[in-house]
């Protein structure tokens, strides 16, 4: 797309000229700037990537460009004034108007269109907005597609900090996402920290996932933009060998409750030892097993991992708890000491398990964020 202004000059006498006056020179007419899109062979540039406008004629000095609703579109004038390139990328069938001022005065107008996807894909995020997690909550993207570009959606999936209620500015969280183990026909990216997020801050996700293409010329229904906060750290040390739990808020012990762990001397009814991550939790919890022969309502129950573990009381067990480990993989408290950490459990507090001979592993649970070192962690990463 080529658009140019034209400049005119004219000039008039009031009366005829001398045969022997000097005319003089005429103002010389300045170039008018042309600009055309670049990359938009078909008329069109793709969808999901940034913009770059060139100037074919002329130098660019500047470019005012709107997006839908008026909403101006940063970008930079770069290669001495023979380009600007947008910040960000267009959406699907988005389109953008613009105005270019060349450093000779003179200005074109015009506008850019980006192909249409051809499907529109759902993807959802597990922590609600404005929601308070504890400080090892991992930040996962559901999509119900198979991605295939995913290295482009990760440059551009960000997540950003700040003290809890600060108006400062947002920085980079020092973290990595990860591609981990979903069901056929999806995917699942999940985001964690170097070390556990730091108490009372805000996070801050942006996901442009209805911006960019997932490859194929598919995109999501619409970006994700959500916040939440990171609360107070609680984390509880779980030592089977001591058969107990002890609760440790802000860096201070506040409880410590017997116990009683999976039966060490049967490796799978073993507590898996390494980093838990409370997930759920349940004033009632029908458990079941067909393989232990089991069919019970537990109360105050505190799912730490979806392999079936969970912390809940168990009154059949309050004999051994503090001395010998019973049960088949789930650490049991008596009723009273089971309500009351319930009360303070939320989605995302660490659960350090230690003592036992299992490890927790990919090949025991779906949720094994914290039980992978940083370097195993980072490899995971579609750009690495």
């Amino acid at each position: 797309m080529t658009m140019s202004v034209l400049a005119v000059t004219g000039c008039s006498s009031s009366g005829p000229a001398k045969d022997n006056a000097e005319s003089p020179s005429p103002t010389p007419t300045p170039t008018p700037i042309s600009v055309k899109t670049a990359h938009a062979a078909s008329g069109n540039v793709a969808f999901g990537k940034p913009v770059t406008l060139k100037a074919s004629e002329g130098s660019i000095k500047s470019m005012s460009v709107t997006g839908p609703h008026g909403k101006d579109i940063k970008g930079t004038v770069a290669q001495g004034g023979k380009a600007w390139r947008s910040a960000g990328p267009i959406k699907p069938a988005g389109t953008w108007k613009w105005t270019a001022t060349g450093t000779n005065g003179t200005r074109t107008k015009g506008r850019v269109s980006a192909t249409k996807a051809k499907s529109k894909e759902h993807a959802t995020v597990n922590i609600g907005r404005d929601e308070t997690v504890g400080i090892a909550a991992p930040v996962i993207v559901n999509f119900q597609a198979n991605v295939k570009d995913k290295a482009n959606l990760e440059r551009h999936m960000t997540v950003r900090m700040r003290p809890h209620g600060s108006h400062g500015a947002w920085k980079k969280a020092s973290g990595s996402w990860a591609w981990m183990y979903a069901a056929p026909g999806t995917e699942k990216a999940h985001f964690r920290p170097k070390k556990f997020w730091p108490a009372h801050t805000d996070v801050r996700v942006d996901l442009p996932l209805g911006t960019l293409d997932w490859g194929g010329g598919m995109t999501g229904r619409t970006d994700i933009t959500m916040r939440f906060t990171i609360g107070r750290s609680q984390i509880v040390k779980a030592d089977a060998k001591k058969h107990n739990i002890v609760v440790y808020r802000d860096g201070k012990k506040v409880h410590t409750y017997p116990a009683s762990y999976g039966m060490d001397s049967v490796k799978d009814r073993n507590t898996r030892s390494g980093i838990h991550v409370v997930t759920e939790k349940y004033k009632v919890k029908r458990m079941t097993s067909e393989r232990w022969g089991y069919d019970l309502k537990e109360r105050w129950a505190v799912r730490i991992n979806n392999n079936g573990e969970f912390i809940h009381a168990n009154p059949a067990t309050t004999g051994d708890q503090g001395s010998r480990n019973v049960s088949h993989g789930c650490i049991n408290l008596s009723t009273a000491n089971a309500r009351a950490y319930y009360s303070t459990a939320i989605y995302g507090d660490p659960v350090v398990v230690t003592g036992t001979k299992t490890q927790l592993s990919d090949s025991l649970t779906e949720l094994y964020d914290w039980a992978l070192s940083w370097q195993k962690w980072k490899s995971l990463s579609a750009l690495n």
